[in-house]
């Protein structure tokens, strides 16, 4: 009994020290940063990302800004880049190594500007929306349940 006792606490404290290894390696890999992109209206702000939080905020202004935290970096092929059409964010995890790795974007763009999320799947978080904002039919959007406090408006599409 004793011996199948302690059989059972190793494996466990084995599991155990393993998740926390692999969960310090990926917060010791972390990258955050931010890049700016000076516009000038029309312009569209397009995200694809598989696995990322985008949060959204409207600015007054002439910039897009993008605060992005990479989780396990190393899981991530991430570019974001501009032309005269727009700004372009582009999040793919690589294959085995990026199942580890998480990301979020914080986005401040000039309510002037068109926002085209492809999340496969992903989180939006909206702020202060004013306006319409319009969700093609056929895709799957599942809203969460109403909280006591009244968070912004979060849209989980996947």
């Amino acid at each position: 009994m004793f011996k199948l006792f302690s059989d059972l606490l190793l494996r466990r404290g084995l599991e155990t020290a393993a998740q926390l290894g692999v969960d310090a390696a990926a917060t010791a890999t972390s990258k955050s940063f931010i890049q700016r992109f000076a516009v000038h209206p029309p312009v569209t702000v397009f995200v694809r990302g598989s696995n990322v939080t985008v949060r959204v905020i409207y600015q007054p202004g002439s910039t897009v800004e993008l605060n992005a935290n990479l989780r396990a970096s190393f899981g991530w092929e991430f570019v974001a880049d501009q032309d005269e059409a727009g700004v372009y964010i582009v999040a793919k995890r690589k294959l085995l190594v990026g199942t580890l790795s998480t990301a979020s974007f914080t986005i401040i763009t000039p309510p002037e500007a068109n926002l085209v999320l492809h999340l496969t799947p992903g989180t939006v978080q909206v702020v202060d929306l004013n306006g319409k904002l319009t969700i093609p039919a056929g895709t799957h959007v599942s809203i969460p349940s109403p909280t006591v406090s009244k968070p912004p408006t979060n849209v989980n599409v996947g």
